[in-house]
Order: structure tokens, then sequence, then C-alpha cells
């Protein structure tokens, strides 16, 4: 069978949807719930698809013998998940699946268990499943297949559009969350240094010492008053962020999309992460 374009576009968006169905069912499972996975909203996962694709184009020229298609779909798939991995790390600062608590793991984007998993489907895919794939489409008209390919194009292209501006956004707040906790920190770091320069004067029981005293004193309010207004302003400033996020259901999208990756971590913002999800947690209690 000679492969098109449309052809190949065809076999992508199938091996995503069926990566999905596999993903999704296994997350629910264990998350004992239901669990849309995946990086999109629709039943789609582009990682799977890319997979295959790669397997297919290094494995399909020798694909009667089991072992070599096992070793290079193995190779082939982990190099596309490291690198998937570490551009998307980059690109929104959020691990959307993590093998760190996995045995001879690399910096969390692949581990031994991925890998061995990645060369098994390949075995399956090359030599069985993928046989079964082709004949499906034989059986479609060129003018079907094209036109299939062009509405899963469309609707992609649209789903992950929309994802990536989610996944962006979630980055922007977990930028502003880090900021304010800096903010935080700083203003503390400064009272402490205040209060023990001044405690030191203490000691001296000259007029000058008592006016230090009454400065001190002075300063030291005056360094509390603003940090407890500073964490307020902070707490405020992030709570209003949210609130207007919601208020273009932003806020339920960046969500949704969390839901959707439930193993998600953020190694570079790992201190706002956590406060992004616990004040999604406490938005979500009734009052």
């Amino acid at each position: 069978m000679v492969y098109t374009f449309s052809t190949w576009l065809f076999f992508f968006y199938f091996y995503c949807f069926l990566g999905w169905i596999w993903e999704t069912c296994y997350v629910s499972v264990l998350k004992a719930r239901w669990v849309n996975r995946g990086f999109m909203r629709g039943p789609f996962l582009p990682i799977y698809g890319s997979g295959a694709i790669v397997v297919l184009i290094f494995t399909l020229p020798f694909r009667t013998n089991a072992a070599l298609v096992f070793l290079v779909g193995m190779t082939s798939a982990t190099i596309l998940e490291y690198f998937t991995g570490v551009a998307m790390e980059k690109m929104f600062h959020v691990r959307y699946w993590d093998y760190s608590s996995q045995r001879l793991n690399l910096n969390g984007h692949i581990c031994v268990t991925s890998s061995l998993a990645w060369g098994a489907f390949s075995v399956i895919l090359t030599l069985y499943g993928h046989t079964l794939v082709e004949r499906l489409v034989s059986h479609l008209s060129v003018n079907v297949l094209e036109m299939i390919v062009f509405v899963l194009t469309v609707y992609i292209s649209i789903d992950m559009a929309e994802s990536v501006r989610e996944a962006f956004n979630l980055k922007e707040v977990l930028l502003s969350l880090e900021e304010s906790s800096e903010e935080f920190r700083r203003l503390q770091k400064h009272f402490e240094v205040a209060s023990a320069f001044y405690g030191g004067e203490l000691k001296e029981r000259s007029e000058a010492g008592l006016r230090r005293l009454n400065s001190a004193l002075e300063t030291g309010k005056e360094m509390c008053d603003r940090l407890g207004e500073s964490s307020r302003n902070s707490r405020a400033a992030i709570m209003e962020k949210v609130a207007n996020a919601k208020s273009k259901k932003e806020y339920g999208r960046i969500d949704s999309l969390l839901r959707r990756n439930p193993h998600a971590v953020s190694k570079m913002h790992e201190e706002a992460f956590t406060r992004f999800l616990t004040l999604s947690s406490e938005e979500e209690e009734p009052r």
C-alpha cells in the first residue's frame, strides 16, 4: 500500500485516538474516577500519534523482524518522548508527565519502564495492529479519506490552539504567584535584618540609644505593617487574578487542563504550583 500525505495524517489521528482511549482508561482505573486524560480537551493524545508515526517510519522496512522492531521502535519513541517533554516544560514551565519517582529515569522525562512499553507497543503495532488499520484505509475512497482528514485537522487544530492557550495562562498564573512569594520573602528578610540590627543597639543607655530604640520600634512597626499589608495585597492580587480568570472562564479551563493531567508537576515553580492547587481546592469548597 502506498501512503499519501492524507494517509499519514489519518494514521496520526487514529493513533492519537487509540492512545487517548488507553491513557484515559488506565488513569481512570488508577484514580477510581473518570479522567479525560491528555493535554487536549478532545479524545486525542498527540504524543501517541507522533510515537506511532515515528515507530512506523523506522520499523516498517523490516516489519517481520520482531526483535529489531522492538529495539528500533523503543529507541525512536523514547527519543521523541524525551525531547517532547523537554520542549513542553521549557515552553509551559509544567511537566505534563513525570517519571521522577520511577527507577532509572532521565530528568523525569523518560524511564526504562516507559521505554520498554514503547518497545512492546512497537511490536504490537508494526507486526499486527497496523495491518488492520491499513485494511480500513484501503476500503476508503480518496475523497472520503481526504474529507475525514480535513474535518479532523480543523477540529484538532482548534483544540490544540485552545489547549496551548490554557497552558500559557497557567504559566502566567504561576509566574505571578512566584513573584508575590518573592516579594513577601524579601520584606520578611528586611524586617529580620532591621530587628537584629536595632536589637543590638538596645544595650546603649545614652540618649542617642533611646532615640534609636524609638526609631527601631517605629521602623519595626512600620515593617510589620508593610509585611502584613504585602501579604494581604499579595493574596488579594492572587484571588483577584483568579476571579478575573474565572469571569473569563480562563480559570475553569486551566483547572480542566490540570484535571486532565493529574500527574502534572512544575519543577520550575514548585511552590507556586502547590499554592495554585491549594487556591483551586479552596475555591471549590462549598461556602
